[in-house]
């Protein structure tokens, strides 16, 4: 029969472990900038280790008399490190739906829509709980109406709640 100080002891010691490895969940939300695109973020930190970001996307050109709209949609997969208090690393996969639609204004219009997958890895500085900028470099392989493959920079802006 186990005496009531070690009960006491093992009983305080499991509510301790239960309560450190319960993390809230911390969401956010963000805007990526690149030279061709902006798109929204929705970081979602699972726990310190996991994030899902889903990301949306518009930009709209003319040029020349011609009309380019371009529709993203997806989210991303990512591990996270953090190598001091105020810097966040992440990597991971992308999964994303690009709809590119083009007006030639000659009245020959086409579209063309892929199913994008790639690899992307970033980091944030944490100006305080909320606040953080940052940048992200991707390479992506687009399948559907045509295939390509991609890379792209951008600077992050995000704002935890």
């Amino acid at each position: 029969m186990m005496s009531k100080p070690l009960t006491t002891t093992l009983l305080c010691a499991a509510l301790s472990v239960s309560a450190m490895a319960v993390e809230p969940t911390q969401i956010g939300v963000g805007v990526g900038l690149s030279d061709s695109s902006t798109t929204l973020r929705l970081p979602i930190n699972l726990d310190s280790t996991l994030r899902i970001e889903p990301e949306f996307g518009f930009s709209f050109q003319n040029a020349d008399n011609n009309d380019y709209t371009n529709i993203l949609a997806g989210a991303g997969l990512y591990l996270m490190q953090q190598p001091s208090e105020k810097i966040n690393l992440y990597y991971g996969g992308k999964m994303l739906v690009d709809y590119k639609s083009y007006d030639r204004g000659t009245g020959f219009d086409d579209s063309e829509t892929q199913l994008v997958l790639g690899a992307a890895f970033g980091f944030e500085y944490m100006f305080d709980r909320h606040f953080s900028a940052g940048g992200e470099a991707g390479a992506y392989l687009g399948f559907g109406d045509a295939t390509n493959i991609e890379t792209q920079g951008l600077a992050l802006l995000r704002y935890y709640f």
